[in-house]
């Protein structure tokens, strides 16, 4: 069992390595002159990115991790960071951060309310405001698991959700 300090740790250096600035496009630039919106980016760090993210989906899915204390590291700014990074072109990196997530979702009950909240935020942005979101099939993918889940009949917070 995880004792609070290597939590608090743990989370931190994720965080560290995790929660970054955008890099530039590294896209070449097609015979027009325009960048082709089709080709995938793949982020140069990604052999260190798949390590931390390896490190980050097993110590949220230890069975031992007491999700009453990893609720105060693994919080509502942790978990929106973590959506942020939804962002990023790299196909990889959304899928790690899709099973994270849904990993966070299945462990921390009391931070599913605010997964769904935060989530439907962007997915409200997507639909009304930018129209763009690189991660936006993760996060329906993500949704459509969620909603899978929900018992029949529905409760009154799974119908206001819906709604």
């Amino acid at each position: 069992m995880f004792n609070e300090l290597a939590i608090a740790t743990m989370c931190k250096i994720c965080a560290v390595y995790l929660f970054r600035v955008f890099p530039p496009k590294y896209r070449s630039n097609s015979a027009s002159g325009e960048a082709d919106d089709e080709e995938l980016m793949f982020d140069p760090a990604w052999s260190n990115l798949q390590l931390v993210y390896d490190l980050l989906l097993r110590f949220i899915s230890y069975s031992s991790l007491d999700a009453k204390v990893a609720k105060k590291y693994v919080d509502h700014s942790f978990i929106l960071r973590l959506l942020d990074l939804f962002e990023f072109e790299d196909p990889r990196e959304r899928d790690c951060l899709k099973i994270i997530l849904h990993r966070i979702y299945g462990k921390f009950m009391v931070h599913r309310p605010f997964v769904r909240k935060a989530v439907s935020n962007i997915i409200y942005r997507f639909v009304f405001e930018t129209e763009k979101h690189n991660g936006i099939t993760e996060l329906l993918e993500i949704f459509g698991s969620i909603i899978n889940g929900f018992d029949v009949p529905l409760n009154e917070e799974h119908k206001m959700f819906l709604w």
